[in-house]
């Protein structure tokens, strides 16, 4: 009889996904419609940033969330071109092997599948746009990453508050 009773006092497992786990994706898309049309057509929607001086761990922070080192490393600036970074959950592979990968919005297609090479994408990126002496763009990067391994947000890497400029 208390068994009865414990089995019908669990709430029914509901089949319907999680709320906004449709609008993640819709959101996503329009955001990498916006980038490719440039900052004149813009929507505005709710990001959040941590704004600090440099080298003050910002992007160690993002890298943690997604469990693999792949920013830029270096002693002066690091990020120096704004990082958008969509981590999109996928589904596990039935034999246990887990699929990584990133793509970036101006490599189309593009798989990254080591993410030393996601690392280098970025510095060269960033050289091809602020040039190779430190300089900084305000033009974002955009890299999706996808693994089972993460849970599905955007997150933005800014460059640090510079103190004392060097290079340009």
């Amino acid at each position: 009889m208390a068994e009865e009773a414990a089995v019908a006092s669990t709430p029914p497992q509901s089949s319907m996904p999680p709320l906004g786990s449709s609008v993640i994706p819709l959101v996503n898309k329009l955001q990498d419609i916006f980038a490719k049309l440039g900052s004149q057509s813009t929507i505005e929607l709710l990001q959040v940033a941590v704004v600090e001086s440099q080298s003050s761990g910002k992007s160690s922070v993002l890298e943690s969330l997604v469990g693999r080192d792949f920013l830029p490393r270096g002693s002066d600036i690091c990020t120096r071109r704004p990082l958008v970074l969509q981590l999109l959950q996928t589904k596990r592979k039935p034999d246990g092997c887990d699929e990584e990968y990133g793509e970036f919005l101006h490599l189309p297609g593009k798989r990254f599948y080591d993410f030393s090479e996601i690392r280098s994408e970025i510095q060269a990126e960033t050289d091809r746009e602020a040039g190779g002496n430190k300089g900084v763009s305000d033009k974002q990067i955009r890299l999706k990453i996808f693994s089972p391994n993460v849970l599905d947000i955007t997150l933005v890497d800014l460059p640090g508050i510079t103190k004392v400029s060097v290079g340009d």
